[in-house]
């Protein structure tokens, strides 16, 4: 049986090789909660995505501002080949189809590498927490990034494109409800209101999560990230 693997060409983390197995989709981007976690600043928050299925591989750009290349052409979505070649801001990746029991590499995940010093600290640094800081949802990328809703005096909160919504988002991507942040006791859920482009939690699309601190939410091409400020 053979597997994806991507092998990163060059930069300071050239020649890791990351392995595409039992998921069917694969997102990627600098921020720790995707699937493949680049860690270059050329690479956007969210870049691209991979599906795979028994016949094909198939690569989206996602809506990135220095787009997604393969074999050196600018695309939106194509099939990916054993052999082929993607460069994402300034990092070149080569895709292969390697045997599933003979790869090397590390399972793609959102998971933080293992060697990590400090997973936050490389996705815009951690906000210094205190007794009175309060959970709030951050928006780190995206037309509207550097706003935040902090999430105290209600119970729940509606997030989406709508002026109603406590967060209004400007992104065409973002549904006018999109999702709903409810507090849960000595934590909070985050809830997708059937958007049409999904709620997606540390590269994972969820209909119903409960939220971490330094938990990545992608909205359409908004990158958020729950935290206390």
């Amino acid at each position: 049986m053979k597997v994806g693997c991507l092998t990163i060409l060059d930069g300071t983390e050239r020649g890791k090789q990351i392995l595409l197995k039992n998921l069917s989709v694969f997102e990627a981007g600098k921020a720790q909660g995707n699937h493949i976690c680049l860690k270059d600043d050329s690479v956007a928050f969210n870049h691209f995505r991979i599906y795979c299925s028994e016949k094909n591989y198939l690569v989206y750009d996602l809506g990135s501002k220095r787009g997604t290349l393969l074999n050196g052409e600018r695309i939106e979505k194509s099939e990916i080949h054993s052999g082929d070649e993607l460069q994402v801001g300034d990092v070149k990746i080569r895709f292969d189809l390697v045997d599933d029991a003979q790869a090397v590499g590390r399972l793609a995940s959102s998971a933080p590498d293992s060697n990590e010093e400090d997973a936050q600290a490389k996705v815009g640094g951690i906000i210094t927490k205190t007794a009175r800081s309060m959970p709030a949802i951050v928006v780190i990328d995206g037309s509207d990034r550097g706003r935040r809703l902090t999430l105290g005096g209600k119970k729940s909160f509606d997030i989406g494109r709508s002026p109603k919504t406590d967060l209004h988002l400007t992104d065409n991507k973002v549904s006018r409800r999109h999702c709903q942040i409810v507090e849960d006791g000595d934590h909070h859920v985050i809830i997708d209101l059937e958007s049409s482009n999904g709620t997606v939690v540390n590269g994972d699309r969820v209909k119903q999560a409960r939220l971490r601190e330094g938990d990545f939410i992608r909205l359409g091409f908004t990158m958020l990230k729950y935290d206390r400020v």
